[in-house]
């Protein structure tokens, strides 16, 4: 995760994760936006919280990241999965606009889906979807969001 000036450091809970089929080191880039995200977008709250979990649906693994942050207005959820989409001003939150579409693509590419949940001042759910184990690379990919998560 980057470093994103804060009034206080977020307190992150990691529930149990099922593991997942999926490339560890895409992957890795997957947990790493998402999370960043999480990071900077509740960095102006008093008290930061990022929450992450999963479960099992069916054929599925469905992993949440949730945050306490500004939110946004669930209109445009769509619109931040594509290259430069913002909501916020550069100067209120730095960034290159592509963190999200990577996510998209990196989840559509493993036959997975990517979508996001929120209100204006309640706070944001980015959620996706990844086919469950039993398919080559699982255990790694297991591995790698561990890994993720522990930094």
């Amino acid at each position: 995760m980057s470093a994103h000036e804060s009034a206080a450091q977020p307190e992150v809970v990691v529930e149990s994760l099922p593991p997942a089929w999926g490339d560890p080191h895409l992957m890795l880039q997957v947990w790493r936006n998402l999370l960043d995200n999480a990071v900077k977008y509740s960095s102006k709250v008093a008290a930061p919280k990022i929450r992450v979990l999963g479960r099992e649906e069916g054929e599925r693994v469905i992993f949440e990241v949730r945050d306490n942050g500004i939110g946004f207005d669930a209109r445009y959820a769509e619109s931040l999965f594509g290259v430069f989409q913002r909501l916020h001003r550069l100067s209120e939150y730095p960034g290159s606009g592509v963190g999200l579409a990577i996510v998209q693509r990196i989840v559509a590419r493993h036959d997975g889906q990517v979508w996001a949940v929120s209100e204006p001042s309640k706070g944001s759910t980015f959620s996706f979807s990844l086919p469950r184990v039993n398919r080559p690379g699982s255990d790694e990919t297991r591995a790698a969001t561990e890994a993720t998560l522990t930094k």
